[in-house]
């Protein structure tokens, strides 16, 4: 029994990864509460939880702050127009569901899918800009290039994304451990395979 809680052990290691995704979502959760900073907080909770999930990590605030602090101003070019652009689908979405009517019904519908390519945009985007150094613009058009280029692994994201938010809000032991780790345990998810795709277009670590 004693040998599971060795330092090599594989008990040891699980509880370790389970409290270092637990320190990153606290980190990243407070770094997005002024929600302008979300885009630089993004990009450092994406190669946190690589490092978590490769058994790489140092000290995860110092992992998480060196990223947020070196992108944060290609974050802000990147995260405004998505931020207002979310605002502006909600918006749509509001105003279109107190209409009826087949065009009403029609723009819901093309609002939703709107709404899932910014989702995608974003789980591309940050982790992108992460590990390029390319201007606002570029990095946008990448991430938006391999949305299309991988869509059955752009859908599968956006599948998981979907899975974990329903599992949050219909099963309650899901809602407390999504509020502990969620945002880290969905990044590491994530980050497996968007760390394959950026290996196949030869996109360089941090």
């Amino acid at each position: 029994m004693a040998g599971a809680f060795r330092m090599d052990s594989r008990l040891f290691q699980i509880v370790e990864k389970t409290v270092n995704l637990i320190k990153l979502n606290i980190i990243w959760v407070l770094c997005s509460l002024p929600l302008v900073t979300a885009g630089a907080a993004l990009c450092a909770l994406h190669v946190t939880a690589v490092k978590i999930l490769e058994g790489e990590e140092g000290y995860v605030f110092r992992d998480f702050w060196r990223v947020y602090r070196s992108k944060m101003r290609l974050s802000l070019k990147l995260w405004l127009p998505l931020l207002a652009a979310a605002f502006a689908l909600g918006f749509d979405y509001m105003f279109w569901r107190e209409v009826e009517g087949n065009l009403a019904e029609s723009m819901r519908v093309l609002i939703c899918v709107l709404s899932g390519m910014w989702i995608a945009l974003v789980i591309y985007v940050f982790p992108l800009a992460a590990r390029m150094e390319t201007d606002a613009g570029v990095t946008c058009r990448n991430g938006l290039l391999l949305v299309f280029k991988y869509l059955p692994q752009s859908v599968y994201l956006l599948f998981i994304t979907g899975v974990f938010l329903a599992a949050a809000l219909l099963w309650t032991p899901v809602f407390a451990a999504g509020v502990f780790a969620g945002g880290s345990l969905l990044a590491a998810v994530h980050g497996k395979m968007l760390m394959w795709i950026f290996g196949k277009e030869g996109i360089i670590q941090p």
